[in-house]
């Protein structure tokens, strides 16, 4: 179900139509952080993040982009894949067109190596700069909020309340830095 999701993301992704200024498609790689809410009221330090992207121009302003990337719980204890169709507009462009922030929306799933299953929705801004005709860098700041859909078949302990095992990504609000780095062509 869930490749199948993806599959269907990407390829409404690739059928979008493009102009001739936009029609570029953009590739590259990120890492940076990301905290849940909850973790960072416990104190919890953030984990990692690492991604892969590909982005289609859709107009002058608006792309659309497909993000594949891997979240580094503590310890590497649980393995999360998220799959992210984000939403990128250009609100401005600044120092002759080199320098765009822009507003994030998207939508995605994740899966653990746990049973877990969420999907995410999130929100943000990013600050992005050609570094040359054909490279360019980048910072995004995104919110977001995550459901898990897992449902568990809780047992008692012992004669005692059901348990329900503890998962690694936690639902609820979060929040997610990243630097990136991409190449048009």
């Amino acid at each position: 179900m869930r490749l199948l999701a993806t599959a269907a993301l990407l390829a409404a992704t690739l059928a979008l139509p493009t102009s001739a200024f936009a029609g570029r498609f953009t590739a590259g790689v990120s890492l940076g952080r990301t905290q849940a809410e909850v973790d960072a009221d416990q104190d919890l330090d953030a984990s990692s993040t690492a991604s892969l992207w590909f982005r289609v121009g859709i107009g002058r302003k608006f792309s659309a982009e497909l993000e594949y990337g891997k979240i580094a719980t503590e310890d590497n204890v649980n393995q999360i894949r998220s799959t992210t169709l984000l939403g990128r507009y250009a609100v401005t462009a600044l120092r002759g067109g080199t320098l765009r922030p822009m507003l994030l929306l998207g939508f995605g799933f994740d899966t653990a190596s746990t049973p877990d299953e969420y999907t995410h929705a999130e929100f943000g801004a990013a600050l992005e700069l050609d570094v040359a005709k054909d490279f360019l860098v980048g910072a995004d700041f995104r919110f977001g909020d995550r459901v898990n859909h897992t449902v568990y078949d809780a047992q008692p302990v012992d004669g005692g309340p059901a348990f329900l095992a503890p998962t690694y990504l936690a639902a609820g609000g979060y929040r997610t830095g990243r630097l990136y780095l991409g190449v048009r062509f």
